[in-house]
This record gives structure tokens, sequence and C-alpha cells, in this order.
């Protein structure tokens, strides 16, 4: 049985990369679920995959590499609370954990939120809500699908936060892009 889990995570963790890879950090959304809940199922130790705690933390903190944190952050947060149980001394995990319980943090204003973590772009306090983040894999899949025959150049992005508000609209999340939540942007 164990065998059989390490095998397809050792396929899941593949594919996120060449979903990063190829910057469709959306699809690995699913696949971080799925193999978040398989290391689950494993010792903390796996004689020839990991020997210790910390090795473990380290494969989760590459499957976190190959996600957009901010795209489903009570995952990465339960994922970032495990490493720490792994790899209580990891700093760098820390600081990623803070942001994380700030970015869900609908108290901290988003304005203060982007200062204290120096973001200069402004998002749609909607994308802090849970609503939005159980979601957002089947809107941006849905957006991939609506715009596949779209050239991917200059002004694709119009295109895509067009087609991102009337979907999450139909999924009855109103969203605002960043062209409007950042007036002064010239964006491609």
């Amino acid at each position: 049985m164990m065998d059989k889990i390490i095998k397809y995570l050792g396929s899941s963790f593949n594919l996120m990369v060449k979903n990063a890879d190829a910057g469709e950090y959306w699809r690995n959304i699913g696949l971080g679920h799925i193999a978040f809940d398989m290391m689950g199922k494993l010792p903390d130790t796996v004689p020839g995959e990991f020997e210790t705690p910390s090795e473990k933390a380290g494969i989760l903190s590459m499957m976190l590499d190959q996600m957009d944190e901010l795209l489903s952050p009570r995952l990465c947060i339960a994922i970032r609370q495990e490493i720490e149980r792994l790899n209580p001394g990891d700093g760098d995990n820390g600081r990623e954990l803070a942001l994380l319980r700030d970015f869900i943090d609908e108290s901290l204003p988003m304005e203060d939120f982007c200062k204290k973590y120096n973001r200069r772009l402004l998002f749609d306090p909607v994308e802090r809500t849970q609503e939005y983040e159980e979601a957002i894999l089947e809107v941006e899949a849905e957006c991939n699908a609506a715009l596949e025959d779209t050239p991917r150049g200059m002004g694709f992005c119009f295109a895509y936060w067009s087609e991102k508000r009337r979907i999450l609209a139909e999924h009855g999340i109103q969203w605002r892009s960043p062209a409007i939540m950042n007036p002064h942007v010239l964006f491609d």
C-alpha cells in the first residue's frame, strides 16, 4: 500500500512541476489537495524515501514551490502547519505561514496587508474568502476552456480577467480585476 502511495505521489509531483513550468498553477490546487492527503497517510519517516521528519517537511515544501499559495491559502496553511510540526525550526516556513494567515484574515485591511508584505498591486478582497478559494479551481478550468483559442500575447490579461469575472459571477462571486483595483497601473 505504501509503495502505491509513494509511486502516485511521484507522478503527481512530476505533473505539478510541469503545470508550474507552464504557469498553470491553478492546475496544482486539486493535485495539492490529493498529494497532501496522501502524504498524511505516510509515517513521518519512510526508509529510502525520507529518513527524517524534516526530510518529509522538505518534500512538502517542494510541493508548495509548485503552487500559487494565494490561490489556495487554507490548503497551504494546513501544509505549512504540517511542515512546522515536522521541522519546527524552519523560519522561512514560519514567515510564509504568517503571510497566509494574514492573507485570509479579513479583519486586516487589504491595504495594510499589501504594505506589510510589500505588495505593490492591490487585489480584490474577495480573493481572501473561503468561497473564492473553493470555487477557483473550477473557475480557472472554465476560463482555460473558454479562452483555449485566444492568443496568449499582449492584451490577453484583459480577455482573461473579463472571462474570470463572468465565470465567478456565475458562481455568485463578484470580483474586480487587477486593472480595476489598480487604475494607476498600465497593464498590457
